[in-house]
């Protein structure tokens, strides 16, 4: 049976003052007057009522002191809050055309919630604005009517990239092609997406940089010769991120495209295109990270002045043709063009595999870009004195602390200073180990006992601490709301903007989330094992909000026939998903995340999944009779409310109201059950349910990670609406274009 805590005394002031005043004429009977309340002796009766009754709160408060006190002696701290992080990009609208070169750690803010870059920028005099050869499919009806009328453009083309060196079309197969511009988020559409090998002609984007307005392209040129251009990339990530594999530490990562940035080798002396000449690019020198797998800063060092140009076409025809850069129809952007710079996966990687299976999906882009955290900077704040003593400790003034930007030093007898290192456990240190612990949340700092495990800072010698503190959900920010700086600098002429919201906050943990933690703690001791240690110690992974946990053991995504010795797939869905409230799908990463978090903690003999569900399309329709007396609208609405709530993967979803099962059976009649007890539903009429088809079925076998998904879904008065009408279908042709073409530009016709 449960153990019941028992409550010592749940009486309070009122209640302690009638009692004793209820007891006045049995102890006093001499005393009569007690109801006035201006009587010294009520006023001795209120003062140790209100004694007792703060004695009783202090004394109730004893297992909760005893509980937190057991949470130290285990070593089970409190999670500190996490920094959300994001991009800004700062752009030059006024003032010199010099470049500014700022460091790393430059603040900015959004209102009163402050950030710090986390790379160095030079802001360039520059604007961009990125476009792509959008195709027109070979089924749209002018198609015929453009490869009559740009035939003898397509022979001289062909001629050209026979003898072109850079060019990335050397077959000769006409692909005709729109403008586009590479589509910004915005508060309305948060997650753009290009795949730059399926939506695009060539493979390849375009930036143009443009010059200030009412600024010479010739000036800007001069002043960025020679330097470096920041360009913030994030991918639009998928829900699927490689296994950790047993053999090793870490998860064995995908090899992903290389990207390539190109900027145009235009001879000075003959700027303008003949109709025999090719477009020709020189390949730029670059810093990158793996921008298709997570978010960063590539850093293109542009060439010297003479190589920054660009190309003029005398002839309207030959502009945007072949490897050309697209042509801009706005004149306006025209005459600010500076220079472009191409960017591309790499030739060989697109030549070995087949059109589609290389995957390079970009959410946005642009210039003069820095990643920024959310946080502010203390540099060199004194923390007190070594006194010689062993297990000194010392507080840091500000909190929570960005646990990875600390350093401490320490003075030594020759007045300079020691860097110290910070570790995980102090009883892992030598005596001859300079370290200390940090405990995030209170900014505790903890040294060693001297003997047997860590030094002790000397007596009288100056401890000094530099770090970064903050975090919390007051860090996600919408986008555009960074917009502001303290630097000096950036005070007259800058515009600083985050083109994306930030993410990644979340509040730390509460003292009574981390006593409910205890028995998990105590159970899996930081090691997954069971089932049940895999979903609490990815639920509490931070940064992330998790709304479901599945684990499957022994299952391989990959070959789920086959039960795998040593495989663990962990299926999890979070909470918020802005497309699909009812079926959330994290993104790479999300999974990465709590990837992370897992790896650090997992057997090395584990082989583990983390994937979030695979959705399965429903299509329902429904013909429903409707009881006297209720309005057909409502109704309608509320059977339609209904089957989405019923067939959610997360709550109120399924029979048991915690989102549908794993491996559970979708039956129609289950279907028509739901949609009858919903008031105003006299009887369903007719029900129809499709499967990833128009084809009616009773019922659906849902294995694995398989989850329903309700893809289309029509109510009506009356008889069932056939599925054939209700799911949209195309053509089947997926407008591709063949393989590497030659782009040729359609000139939109105008009134």
């Amino acid at each position: 049976m449960p153990l019941e805590l028992p409550i010592i005394d749940d009486r309070n002031y009122e209640q302690l003052l009638d009692e004793a005043k209820r007891r006045i004429p049995a102890h006093t009977p001499e005393w009569t007057n007690y109801n006035v309340e201006s009587d010294p002796g009520i006023t001795i009766v209120q003062l140790f009522a209100f004694l007792t009754d703060s004695l009783i709160y202090r004394s109730g408060r004893i297992p909760e002191l005893n509980r937190l006190k057991f949470l130290q002696i285990l070593g089970i701290p409190l999670q500190p809050p996490t920094a959300s992080s994001g991009f800004i990009v700062i752009q030059k609208d006024r003032g010199s055309l010099d470049a500014l070169q700022l460091d790393k750690g430059i603040e900015v803010a959004a209102g009163k919630t402050n950030f710090i870059t986390r790379d160095p920028v030079t802001v360039l005099p520059l604007a961009a604005q990125v476009y792509y050869k959008r195709p027109i499919s070979i089924q749209d009806e002018r198609y015929k009517d453009y490869e009559f009328r740009y035939e003898a453009l397509l022979t001289a083309m062909r001629v050209a990239n026979e003898s072109s060196e850079s060019s990335t079309n050397p077959s000769g197969k006409p692909a005709f092609y729109e403008t586009a511009v590479m589509t910004q988020p915005s508060i309305g559409n948060p997650d753009p997406m290009i795949d730059i090998t399926a939506d695009t002609v060539d493979g390849a984007l375009y930036i143009a940089l443009l010059a200030p307005k009412n600024v010479e392209p010739t000036q800007v040129r001069e002043k960025i010769a020679d330097k470096t251009l920041s360009i913030g990339i994030v991918p639009a990530l998928s829900n699927a991120i490689p296994a950790l594999q047993p053999a090793g530490r870490t998860a064995v990562r995908e090899k992903m495209p290389e990207l390539i940035f190109e900027i145009p080798n235009v001879d000075e002396n003959a700027i303008e295109v003949t109709a025999e000449m090719s477009a020709n690019y020189s390949r730029l020198p670059v810093q990158q990270p793996n921008v298709l797998t997570d978010n960063g800063i590539v850093k293109v060092i542009l060439p010297e002045l003479k190589k920054l140009n660009t190309w003029e076409f005398p002839e309207p025809m030959q502009e945007g043709s072949g490897d050309f850069p697209p042509m801009i129809e706005d004149l306006e952007v025209q005459d600010r063009l500076v220079t472009w710079i191409r960017m591309r996966i790499k030739q060989e990687e697109t030549e070995s595999a087949q059109r589609g299976t290389v995957q390079a999906r970009l959410a946005w882009m642009d210039i003069n870009a820095a990643r920024v955290t959310h946080a502010v900077s203390v540099k060199n704040e004194l923390l007190g004195w070594g006194n010689g003593e062993p297990d000194q400790s010392l507080l840091l003034s500000q909190t929570p602390v960005v646990a990875s930007s600390l350093r401490l030093e320490v003075e030594d007898d020759n007045n300079s200073w020691q860097l110290w290192r910070m570790v995980d456990d102090l009883l892992t240190a030598d005596f001859t180990d300079q370290v200390f612990t940090l405990d995030p949340e209170s900014g505790k700092i903890q040294f060693g006992n001297g003997i047997p495990h860590g030094v002790r800072p000397k007596r009288g010698r100056r401890i000094r601490a530099s770090y970064e503190y903050g975090g919390g959900t007051e860090g996600n920010v919408a986008i555009g709301a960074i917009n502001k700086s303290a630097d000096v600098r950036l005070q007259s002429g800058f515009k600083i903007s985050n083109p994306l919201p930030t993410t990644g906050g979340d509040d730390g943990e509460t003292a009574v989330a981390g006593e409910q933690r205890i028995p998990a703690q105590l159970r899996h001791r930081e090691r997954p094992v069971t089932k049940q240690d895999f979903r609490d110690i990815a639920k509490q992974t931070p940064g992330v909000d998790v709304a479901r946990i599945e684990i499957l053991p022994l299952f391989d995504p990959f070959n789920p026939e086959t039960e795998k010795p040593g495989a663990v797939t962990v299926m999890v869905i979070p909470r918020v998903d802005g497309k699909r409230p009812l079926w959330p799908t994290p993104d790479r990463l999300f999974l990465s995340t709590i990837c992370n978090y897992l790896d650090e903690r997992r057997l090395i003999t584990t082989e583990i999944h983390i994937l979030g569900p695979a959705y399965v399309a429903v299509n329902i329709s429904v013909g429903i009779v409707i009881q006297d007396g209720h309005y057909r609208d409502d109704v309608i609405d509320a059977v339609n409310k209904r089957l989405n709530t019923y067939l959610s993967a997360i709550r109120p979803g399924g029979r048991d109201e915690e989102g549908w099962p794993l491996n559970w059976r979708l039956l129609k009649k289950d279907l028509e059950a739901v949609a009858t007890r919903v008031a105003g539903v006299a009887y369903v009429d007719s029900i129809l349910m499709g499967v990833e088809s128009t084809v009616d079925r009773d019922y659906y076998d849902f294995s694995g990670i398989q989850l329903p998904l309700l893809a289309e879904l029509a109510v009506r008065e009356g008889e069932a609406e056939s599925l054939a009408d209700i799911v949209g279908g195309g053509d089947g042709s997926g407008g591709g274009t063949p393989a590497r073409p030659i782009p040729i530009p359609i000139i939109r016709s105008k009134c």
